[in-house]
Parts: structure tokens; C-alpha cells; sequence
């Protein structure tokens, strides 16, 4: 702070009571004042506008260059403030009264004379943005004085008075330009600052493709003048009961197939709006949006065919629901279909906190989504209208395909050429983020060296994408546009090459993976909306057979198998080079996402490559129909899984996501396909994995934990006879030891969960059986072999502390509030009883046999949760065959009823039902088709191929 500033006398407190909630608001008021002065000079000038309308816009405009100014000058007056503060410029007894001390001075010349000196350029960029906005809302003005008679066409009557302005219903784009809403006598009206030759454009085409009927979708109406428009504003209004709904959702899926042919995107939340039964689109600015290319990944030709796909599918447009990942923003869904009130993460925005006080600052804090109006319900349920937007979409699109084979429709998309469209380049987000770097205060004391900062920036982005602003004028002009507060725009009209291409990308789409990307996208929604929830539907029990029978039992199960391997052949996504995927849901750390299969065996490749595998295996041995092109399917996964692992490590250690899951894979294949040197990948795994460690951090479970890792490596041991694989072994159950929890209740790990839990694949149960193979091995000493098996029994202990005699089953501690048990194999009595068989079957521990007879009597009968491995019928099979073989009178089933239960229910369902993502293509082992595949296998008596329940080889 410089000592030339004049330190007058602290105001009165008195006075300072009356201070605005914006503690710098006299400060704003100061740097805005000319340029708000001029504006209302200028305003007055208007010819056209009454004395009333003049002073409610220059009231609104007023405070719009307020909050303009105030953005960019809240963080250099905080900056400010403090250095005066310690400097000791700040001489008022009381703290408050040193907060109004600073006010007063940064509203004297001199104060202005030292922001010139500490940045040099913050003085002329604030005024030529308040210039330039100032500028645009009197052109807002001018232009509704002169159009006031055409804003009739709206209300089909004068349009009357001006009653209330909103300005800034966007962004700043063009010199301050911006959206705004008025109201009039006769209604309300929208001003847009762009050209609305587009909308006219794409209104004529909907009336075409639709028909000109009252409730098909539609844009609003508007009055193009050029540069500008005018657009009649549309109310929102919930659907009146379930007709409408279905309608909606149903019109929805109309406007997905609309926009996949003629490239939209950006139509997020803010820009649909649900006036009843009618999804009416708001901002159809993005059409014929160019397709990014993204560079190669290293994936294969397949992996990269399948992202392609992914970034051109429906997904672009908006609609369909996504996860940002901007920044301040990850996690939230922003998408017209989703948005859901009830999914949404906080957002972070910076406010001024202890504001009025030397101690005033900026701090990231949490708060909500604002909901916006592009729901049909106050509270809506899109899972159950997952068949209205998919009926909706298929029957459009292949409407658009009639059409096209008439020949009418590349007519009528040549209406669009010439009207100007913009280019999404980056998010918006984006560019703000960039835009507040270059507002900042170091940004401001050295300008030169942001700007290049920025400039990289945007270079860098520009060698990810085809679409960021790349040549060096597209980014000198961006970087221009957010030093004075504007997004960049790009836009530029229509040219018929940029159409036609538009066109034949859709010709080629593939409307079955489309549709499959649309129910994805729905599924992961709802996942995302119930988190780790219970699956609601799991208690009912829907895929149940009603009525299933034996006849002719093994030809139906041998055509349905070949059935799902049609299907999975069908759905995959095919690489020049012979690799081969698919795409799928996929749960991350993030949530659910839409993604090309991972390599692991749970969701990914590794999965499905086992189970085509073992299905050839089926056929080469007669228990199986062959399918035309399985061999190569499995030749193209191969190529992509070998892709994949060379460019990504597994994101844990464990048996099915991690090191473990890779080792057993290929140990499998090698033996399904008697290729011996697919065990040198094996070893290859387990060296990344002995490089790594184990680590404090990693996991303890079965599924992505040290516990997972333990089988494989023995069982790389034995194929290999090195035992370094043993001790590897033994650094896994070391690391098991030092992270357990005992007590006089058992032995449990903190797993993912806020407190430790039973079952196979997260809990102890699983921990426990990993440990006591561990100790039945040759790995490490013969103490550790001891403690293993204390601490194995410890776990089992635990899980014996779960079971409650009322229920007949062991309670899911995921959810304590819920006393919730489960039959599955993941965190049920059926993982449980799988655990037991197998340990009983090798040491013939009657603890183990006991818990195995407790899994039985639980798990009988509980059919219908899924057709999956891991919590469905073919893991209930599993547990019920291996039971009744080893316990021939107290476990005794029906097998032939079980597989008949089993096949009727598949054939009832019209086809496999898949886990929590049940309405989506789920290719996986563990929770798809792949494990269908393997399942419908293992039916048949004679069949030995291993079970990936118990990693078995």
C-alpha cells in the first residue's frame, strides 16, 4: 500500500451499521460509476422507450455492471485489504471500522493510482468490459424500441409496456452480448444476441419429420433479424398424470434421434425445458457439430473404434444423461434426461467469508445445483420410462431412415446451409476457469506472462482435439475475448460439405448400439441416484421362472447359450487390425460411466475372453452349439486385452479388478486354449505386482484387495514350480495380518465400507477363506502358516457373529440400519456357502461343513435375482452342485429342477437379466453375458471348466 494514499478519520460506527451486505459495494459503485453514467445518457437517447422503461433499465443494467465489475475486482480488493492491513495503513481501533477505512480510501485517486502501478492493465480491461456490456444493453434497448410491434406476433396482440428486465440469462459472449428475458404487458419475450435462421431451420425440418401437430417437439417460435432475435418464452409445466409422462419421455426419445442426424450437442439441462408432454429445446445453436477424432491410445484399433463411437453417439448431444468432469463440477450430471435432484453432487463456489472485517477472504464452499425446468415431474423417476425414450428413438429413427430412402431428407437438410451455428470448442467451464486465471492478481501484475500461460493452454488442448481452437489466431482471439470478460464463440455458417458430412456419419451409425448407449446411459442414472443402495428389485425376485419345466432340457440350454454368444458377437465393437470390445456400464470411483471394457475380470476383457474361451472349449467337447465367428471374437479380445494392460496398470491388486485377476486370466486361458506361452504373461502380472508392493493404502478384499491375490499366485506357483511366487503370496497375507482387526468377536478388515462386513467378495469371509488357503500351502514359514489360520478362523468367527438364527441368514453389515441379508455369492450366503464347500473339501473341518448346511437352507429356492455369477441363479447353481456332492444328505437338491428353474427363467425373460444394470448390455463375467456364457456351460453335468467364483483352475 503506498504511504502517498490519504488516511482519513474511520467512519462513525453508526454509520457503519447501514453498510450493504456487500461489504465493497461503495468501491463498486466508484469503479462503475462512469461507465453507468454514460450508459444512462446514452439510454435516454432512445427514441421509442418511455421515461418508465428507461429508468427500469438502467436500474438493471446498472446493477449488471455492478456484478461485472465485482467479479473481477473482488480478489485484488481482498489482496489489497490484507496489505494494507499488515502495512499498518489501517489505523481505526476497531476491526470493522479498519474494513471501512480501506472502503473509503480504495475510492480515492490515489488508491486508483496504485492499482495502475500493481497492475498495470486492471484499470482499461475493467472499463472496456463495463464499456462493452454497457454497449450491448443499450443495443438490447434500441433494438426493442424498434421491434416492440413485432413481439405481437407472440401474444397475438400489442406486446404493450415493459415491465421487468432480466438480464444475463448466459454467458457474456461477443462484446458483452448476452441473453435476456423481458417481461410486457402482453407477455414475456426472449432476446437473443445471435442469429435465429437456425432455429427457423430446425422448426421446418421437425414439421416435416413430426407433422405440424400441437405436441410434437418443437423450439420456440422466434423472429430472426439477423444478428439478432427475438423468441417467445416457454413456460414450464409438470406433466398431469402418467399419459403425459409416457408422452414426454416417449418425445424425448424423438428428439435424440433428431439430433444424432443432424449433430446437436448442448443441450444440457438449462437448455430443454418440459412444458407438459413436450420437451421443447431452448438453445439449438450446436448442429453439424464436427466429431473429434481422439488420438490414438494405445488400446488397439478396437478400444479406439469403441471411444469413437462413444464421443459420436447420442451421448454428445446432452441429453443423455453424463458426469462432468470440470473443474468444481466432477460428478454432476448436466444432462436434459438426468440432472436428477436427488443425484447430484455439491458444487463448489468461491464466496467472501467474514466479509465487513480485515479478515474477509475467499473459500471454496458447497452447495447445491440449482434444479433447472427440464423435468416433467417434481419428482422424476426416468428408470421407469426407459422403454418410452428407447421406443422413442428407434421409431424416429427409423422414420429418418424412411425417409432417407425416399430421398426427401437430404433435401431438406440442405435448408440449413448457410445458417450460422457455433462451435463447442472447450466446455464453457473451461474457459471460465482460464478466464478467472487471467483475472487474477498475479495475473494482473505480470499480464505478458499470463497470457502465454494461457496460451499454452489452449495449444495443449489443441493437440488433444480436432474441435479446440488450434491455429494461432482462433486463440489470440479467445485469450482477447476473456481479458475483457466474454466466452469466446466460434461461429460461422453452414457450409453443405459440413452437412453432408453430418449425414453420412449417420448413415453408417449403428442404430442397436445406439440404442444400447442409450439405455446405458439411463442405467447409469439410476445407479448413480441409488449409490450403494440395496437393488430394490433384488427382494422381489422379478426373473423368477413361473412356470419351468424339463423338457427337452439340454437342447434349450445349448440353444440358449448360443443365443447370448449371437448377441455378445453381435454388440461388439470390431478394429481394423482384428482387435475386438464392447462397451458397457462401468463403475468407478467417480460412479457409473459408459466406457469400452477395461481389461479386468469382473466387468472387463479378461472376463469375456474366459468365457469364449471355455465355450469353444464346450463345443470342441460337444456339450455346446458352435457359433459362426466366436474364434475370431476371441482372437479380437485377446489383441485388445494384451493393448490394454501395456498401457494402463490394473487400478488395484486384487482377484478381479487388480494383479490378481490378470495372473488368473491368463493362467486360465493358457489351460481353455493349450497355449503354454500365455503363462509368460502370467509371470509378467506378477512381477508388475511384485515390483509394486503391497501398500498401506491397498485393499484387503477379494475383489480388488491383497486377498485377492493370494490363489493366483499359488496357483502361479504350482504351474510354474517357482516359488517365488509363494513368497509373493506370503507378503499378501503379511499384509492381511498387520491390517486385521481382533478382538473376542473375530477378525475382521475395513474394507469400502464405514464398517467392516461379512461376505465373500468385499468382507471376511472372503478375506478368511484367501487365508486359509494361504495357510494350507507351502508359503512362507510354518509359523506364519499357523497364524494364517488362526486369523483365517478369527474371520470365520466374525461372520458366525453376523448370523441371526431369526432370519436364517447373515445380516449385511452395509447397510446396519436395514438388517438386510442376502443370497448371493458377492455379499451373501451364497459366497459364503461357496467358501465353505471349498475348504471343507479340503481339509474336512466340520465348521466348515456346518456353515456350508447354514448356506443351503438359506440360499433354497431363492431364485430370480439375476442370471449372473455374482448375486443370480448361476452362482446359486454353483453353490447347490458342489454342496450336493459333498454333503449328499443334508444338502441334497434337485439339479435337474435347478437347471430347469434356470432355463425357464431365461427363456421367460425373453433373454439373460443382468444385475443392477439390468435394462443395459452388460457384456461381463461377473455381471453380464459373459458370465451367462460360462454359467449355461457349467449346467451340464460333465462340464469342468473352472469356476472364476472360487478362482479355481
Amino acid at each position: 500500500m503506498s504511504p502517498r494514499l490519504i488516511i482519513r478519520k474511520a467512519p462513525n460506527r453508526m454509520m457503519a451499521e447501514t453498510r450493504t451486505a456487500d461489504a465493497f459495494a461503495p468501491i463498486i459503485d466508484h469503479f462503475t460509476a462512469s461507465a453507468r453514467a454514460a450508459l444512462e445518457q446514452c439510454l435516454t437517447a432512445v427514441t421509442g422507450l418511455d421515461a418508465g422503461e428507461v429508468s427500469l433499465i438502467r436500474k438493471t443494467a446498472d446493477e449488471a455492471l455492478r456484478s461485472n465489475a465485482r467479479l473481477k475486482l473482488n480478489r485484488v480488493l481482498l489482496l489489497e485489504l490484507h496489505a494494507a492491513n499488515r502495512c499498518g495503513w489501517l489505523t481505526a481501533e476497531s476491526d470493522a471500522d479498519r474494513h471501512d477505512q480501506f472502503v473509503e480510501i480504495a475510492q480515492q485517486a490515489e488508491f486508483t493510482a496504485h492499482l495502475d502501478r500493481r497492475y498495470p492493465s486492471l484499470h482499461s480491461r475493467l472499463q472496456r468490459s463495463l464499456d462493452q456490456q454497457a454497449r450491448a444493453i443499450q443495443t438490447l434497448a434500441t433494438r426493442f424500441a424498434a421491434d416492440r410491434s413485432l413481439l405481437a406476433c407472440f401474444f397475438e396482440r400489442p406486446a404493450g409496456r415493459l415491465t421487468a428486465l432480466s438480464l444475463g440469462q448466459g454467458d457474456l459472449h461477443a462484446g458483452g452480448q448476452a441473453v435476456a428475458r423481458l417481461s410486457l404487458e402482453a407477455g414475456e419475450v426472449m432476446y437473443k444476441p445471435r442469429s435465429l435462421r437456425v432455429d427457423l431451420a430446425l422448426d421446418r425440418f421437425l414439421q416435416r419429420v413430426f407433422g405440424e401437430t400441437a405436441e410434437r417437439i418443437c423450439v420456440p417460435k422466434v423472429v430472426d433479424q439477423g444478428d439478432y432475435g427475438w423468441a417467445s418464452f416457454v413456460v414450464h409445466r409438470y406433466c398431469e398424470g402418467e399419459e403425459e409422462l409416457r408422452a414426454f419421455y416417449l418425445r424425448l426419445g424423438h428428439w435424440l434421434a433428431v439430433l444424432r442426424l443432424l449433430g446437436g450437442t448442448d443441450i444440457h439441462h438449462e437448455n430443454l425445458i418440459a412444458a407438459g408432454p413436450v420437451p421443447v429445446v431452448i438453445d439449438a445453436e450446436s448442429l453439424f457439430a464436427v466429431i473429434p477424432k481422439p488420438a490414438a491410445s494405445g488400446g488397439g484399433q478396437a478400444h479406439d473404434a469403441a471411444q469413437a463411437l462413444i464421443a459420436g453417439s447420442v451421448l454428445r448431444t446432452g441429453i443423455v444423461p453424463f458426469r462432468a468432469s470440470g473443474e468444481g463440477f466432477d460428478g454432476a450430471d448436466l444432462s436434459a434426461a438426468g440432472a436428477l435432484p436427488d443425484q447430484q453432487p455439491k458444487v463448489q463456489i468461491p464466496v467472501i467469508v467474514d466479509a465487513g472485517t480485515t479478515e474477509a477472504r475467499l473459500k471454496l464452499v458447497d452447495t447445491d445445483i440449482v434444479h433447472s425446468q427440464n423435468h416433467p415431474s417434481a419428482l422424476p423417476q426416468v428408470s421407469t420410462y426407459w422403454n418410452q425414450i428407447s421406443e422413442g428413438f428407434l421409431a424416429a429413427s427409423n422414420s429418418l431412415r424412411e425417409l432417407d430412402a425416399k430421398g426427401v431428407l437430404e433435401a431438406w437438410l440442405l435448408d440449413f446451409e448457410g445458417c450460422p451455428v457455433r462451435d463447442l470448442r472447450l466446455p464453457t467451464q473451461s474457459y471460465a476457469e482460464i478466464g478467472r486465471m487471467l483475472w487474477h492478481p498475479a495475473s494482473l501484475h505480470d499480464e505478458a506472462k499470463a497470457i502465454e500461460r494461457a496460451r499454452d493452454l489452449f495449444t495443449r488442448n489443441a493437440a488433444l482435439t480436432s474441435v479446440t481452437s488450434s491455429t494461432p489466431e482462433e486463440i489470440s482471439g479467445a485469450i482477447d475475448d476473456l481479458l475483457y470478460g466474454d466466452i469466446p464463440v466460434f461461429v460461422a455458417p453452414l457450409a453443405r460439405t459440413r452437412i453432408n458430412a453430418a449425414l453420412a456419419d449417420w448413415r453408417v451409425m449403428r442404430i442397436d448400439l445406439e440404442e444400447l448407449t442409450i439405455r446405458s446411459a439411463l442405467v447409469t442414472t439410476e445407479l448413480n441416484r441409488r449409490g450403494n443402495l440395496p437393488d430394490p428389485i433384488s427382494d422381489d425376485r422379478l426373473c423368477r421362472a413361473q412356470a419351468p419345466h424339463g423338457e427337452q432340457l439340454d437342447a434349450r440350454r445349448r440353444q440358449l447359450a448360443a443365443d447370448v454368444v449371437e448377441r455378445l458377437l453381435r454388440l461388439a465393437v470390431p478394429g481394423a487390425d482384428g482387435s475386438m470390445t464392447w462397451i458397457t456400464p462401468e463403475t468407478t470411483s467417480e460412479g457409473w460411466f459408459i466406457q469400452p471394457l477395461q481389461g479386468d475380470l469382473y466387468f472387463g476383457l479378461g472376463g469375456v475372453t474366459v468365457a469364449l474361451a471355455g465355450y469353444l472349449r464346450e463345443v470342441e467337447d460337444g456339450r455346446a452349439n458352435p457359433v459362426p465367428g466366436t474364434e475370431e471374437a476371441l482372437d479380437g479380445a485377446l489383441r485388445t486385452l494384451v493393448s490394454l494392460e501395456a498401457i494402463q496398470p490394473p487400478r488395484s491388486i486384487g482377484g478381479f479388478e487388480g494383479y490378481g485377476a490378470q495372473i488368473w486370466t491368463w493362467l486360465t486361458l493358457r489351460d481353455l486354449l493349450r497355449r503354454p506361452e500365455l503363462i509368460a504373461r502370467a509371470v509378467a502380472s506378477a512381477e508388475a505386482l511384485e515390483a509394486r508392493g503391497f501398500r498401506a493404502e491397498d485393499g484387503f478384499d477379494v475383489i480388488d484387495g491383497a486377498a485377492g491375490v493370494i490363489v493366483p499366485l499359488l496357483s502361479l506357483a504350482e504351474a510354474t514350480r517357482d516359488t517365488r511366487w509363494l513368497a509373493l503370496a506370503a507378503c499378501a497375507g503379511q499384509h492381511l495380518e498387520k491390517t486385521a482387526v481382533v478382538d473376542a468377536i473375530g477378525a475382521r478388515w475395513m474394507t469400502r465400507f464405514e464398517q467392516a462386513i461379512g461376505g465373500f467378495s468385499h468382507g471376511a469371509t472372503g478375506i478368511g477363506w484367501a487365508l486359509a488357503r494361504l495357510a494350507s500351502s507351502q508359503a512362507g514359514s510354518e509359523d506364519e502358516r499357523a497364524r494364517w489360520g488362526v486369523l483365517a478362523d478369527a474371520a470365520f468367527a466374525f461372520e458366525d457373529s453376523l448370523y441371526e438364527e431369526s432370519c436364517g441368514n447373515w445380516i449385511d453389515k452395509r447397510y446396519p440400519q436395514l438388517n438386510k441379508s442376502h443370497d448371493t455369492w458377492c455379499n451373501g450366503s451364497v459366497g459364503i456357502g461357496l467358501a465353505s464347500a471349498d475348504l471343507y473339501a479340503r481339509v474336512g473341518d466340520a465348521h466348515h461343513l456346518h456353515r456350508l448346511r447354514r448356506a443351503i437352507a438359506a440360499a433354497r429356492g431363492k431364485w430370480g435375482i439375476s442370471h449372473t455369477l455374482c448375486h443370480g441363479d448361476f452362482s446359486l447353481w454353483e453353490l447347490q452342485l458342489r454342496a450336493a456332492a459333498l454333503d449328499p444328505v443334508a444338502c441334497a437338491e434337485d439339479l435337474n429342477e435347478s437347471v430347469a428353474q434356470i432355463v425357464s427363467s431365461i427363456e421367460e425373460n425373453r433373454g439373460i437379466v443382468t444385475g443392477r444394470a439390468r435394462a443395459a448390455f452388460t457384456p461381463g463375467l461377473m455381471n453380464g453375458l459373459a458370465g451367462a456364457v460360462h454359467g449355461l456351460s457349467r449346467l451340464h453335468r460333465q462340464c469342468t471348466l473352472p469356476s472364476p467364483l472360487l478362482l479355481e483352475r
